[in-house]
C-alpha cells in the first residue's frame, strides 16, 4: 500500500477523493455507452446525440481554470460538496429531460461541477499528505478518474440494454447522493490559505511555460483523436458485425483491458516519459487502424477497441505527471489546465466526429482520427523537455 505510513484519516480522504474522481468522469462518458438508446428516444441521429456528450465538455474547457483560480481561498470541502451536489442535479435532469435540448441543458449543470471539482482534487490530496507524497497523492487520486473512464462507458451500456437510458442516469444519480453524503461526514477538512498570486502560472521562465504549455497540447491532441471515434464506438462496433445484444459485454471487456495501460503506466511513468508516451500512442495507433475498413470483424474488433483504450488510459499518467513536473504553477492550476485541455478536445472530438460521421461515415473517420493519433504521438516525443527519455530523482525534488 502506497499510504500505509500514513493516519487513517488522511488514507480514507485519498480514497474518497478516489471515489469522486471515479464518479465524475462516469458521469462525464456515460452517454456514449447509451448513445444508440438516446438518439432513439428523441428521434435523431446518432452524431446529433453526441452532442450530450460535448455540451459537458464545453462547460469544463470554459470554467475549470477561471474556477479554479477564483474560488482559491474557499474552505475545499465546502467546494466539494457544492460541485458533488451539481452532479446529483444534473443526472437527474438528463434522466428526467422531455427532450433533447433540455438533456443538454441537464449536461451543462454537469459539467460546470466537473470543471470545479476536478480541478479541487489535486490540492485537496496534496494537503491531505505530507510533501514528499503529494505527487504520489494526486496520481493515486486521479487514478478515478481512469477508472471512471474505463467502466463508465461498459456499466452504462449494460444498464441501457437491460433496463433502458433513463433507468442508467437514475443510478448515476443514486451514486452522487450516495457519494455526496459520505464525503460530507468522513472527508476530513483542510486549510485553503491561498495567496492571490499562487493562483496563476508562472511566467518567469519562458522554458518553463513552453514546456508546460507542449504538455498541455499533447494531451488536447490525444484526447481530440480518442474521442473523434471512441464517442461512437457502439455503432462502430455494430458496423462491424457485432451484435448489439453483446455491446455491453464488449465495452466491459475492453474497459477491463484498459486497466493494463494503468498498471504499464505506473511501472515507468516516473523514469521513462517519453517512451512510454511512445509506447501508448502506438497502441491507440495501431487499434485504430485496426478498425478501418473491414480488416476486423465481430470480436476481433473489440480486441482492436481494446488494444486501442490500453493506449488511450495509459497517456493519462503521463501529461498529469508531465504538467505538475513543469513546475509552471500550483498543481491543482496544473490539474485545471489539463482538465480544460482533455475536455476541449472532447468537446472537439465528439462534435467534429459526429459530423464526419454523419456527413461521410466511418470511412472518413477513422482515418482522420489516426491522423490526429500520430500528430500527438510526433509532438511528444520530439518535446524531450516535457517527456524526458530519462528521469532522475532529483528531477522529482521540490
Amino acid at each position: 500500500m502506497l499510504f500505509k505510513h500514513l493516519p487513517p484519516g488522511a488514507s480514507i480522504g485519498l480514497w474518497a477523493l478516489f471515489a469522486c474522481t471515479f464518479t465524475a468522469l462516469t458521469s462525464e462518458v456515460a452517454p456514449v455507452g447509451i448513445l444508440i438508446e438516446m438518439a432513439g428516444t428523441f428521434h435523431i441521429q446518432e452524431g446529433q446525440a453526441g452532442l450530450a456528450v460535448s455540451a459537458f465538455a464545453l462547460m469544463v474547457a470554459l470554467g475549470a481554470v477561471p474556477l479554479t483560480i477564483m474560488t482559491a481561498h474557499i474552505d475545499r470541502k465546502r467546494l466539494m460538496l457544492v460541485s458533488l451536489s451539481g452532479y446529483v442535479v444534473s443526472n437527474l435532469v438528463v434522466a428526467m429531460a422531455p427532450t433533447f435540448v433540455v438533456l443538454c441543458a441537464g449536461r451543462c449543470i454537469g459539467g460546470l461541477a466537473h470543471a470545479l471539482l476536478m480541478s479541487i482534487v489535486s490540492a485537496y490530496a496534496a494537503r491531505l499528505v505530507p510533501a514528499g507524497m503529494t505527487g504520489r497523492a494526486i496520481s493515486f487520486v486521479y487514478g478515478g478518474t481512469s477508472l471512471g473512464a474505463i467502466l463508465g462507458v461498459p456499466g452504462t451500456a449494460a444498464v441501457g440494454h437491460l433496463a433502458s437510458w433513463r433507468v442508467a442516469m437514475y443510478i448515476m444519480t443514486g451514486i452522487a447522493v450516495v457519494l455526496t453524503l459520505c464525503i460530507a461526514f468522513f472527508l476530513p477538512p483542510v486549510s485553503s490559505a491561498v495567496h492571490v498570486k499562487e493562483s496563476l502560472p508562472s511566467i518567469v521562465s519562458r522554458k518553463v511555460m513552453r514546456t508546460f504549455l507542449v504538455v498541455v497540447l499533447v494531451d488536447a491532441v490525444f484526447f481530440f483523436a480518442h474521442n473523434l471515434l471512441y464517442t461512437y464506438v457502439t455503432p462502430l462496433l455494430l458496423e462491424h458485425g457485432l451484435s448489439s445484444g453483446v455491446l455491453s459485454i464488449a465495452l466491459l471487456l475492453t474497459g477491463g483491458l484498459s486497466i493494463l495501460g494503468l498498471w504499464g503506466a505506473g511501472q515507468i511513468v516516473d523514469r521513462r516519459p517519453a517512451a512510454g508516451m511512445l509506447a501508448s500512442g502506438m497502441a491507440m495507433l495501431v487499434g485504430m487502424g485496426l478498425l478501418y475498413g473491414h480488416i476486423l470483424s465481430g470480436w476481433m474488433s473489440v480486441a482492436a477497441v481494446g488494444l486501442w483504450c490500453i493506449g488511450y488510459s495509459a497517456i493519462i499518467p503521463f501529461v498529469m505527471s508531465g504538467a505538475i513536473r513543469a513546475r509552471a504553477t500550483r498543481a491543482d492550476v496544473a490539474g485545471a489546465a489539463i482538465n480544460a485541455a482533455s475536455n476541449a478536445g472532447i468537446l472537439l472530438g465528439s462534435a467534429a466526429g459526429g459530423m464526419v460521421l454523419t456527413q461521410a461515415g466511418f470511412a472518413v473517420l477513422t482515418p482522420l482520427a489516426l491522423a490526429v493519433a500520430l500528430c500527438g504521438i510526433l509532438i511528444a516525443f520530439f518535446s524531450t523537455s516535457a517527456f524526458p527519455h530519462v528521469l532522475h530523482p532529483a528531477e522529482h525534488e521540490e
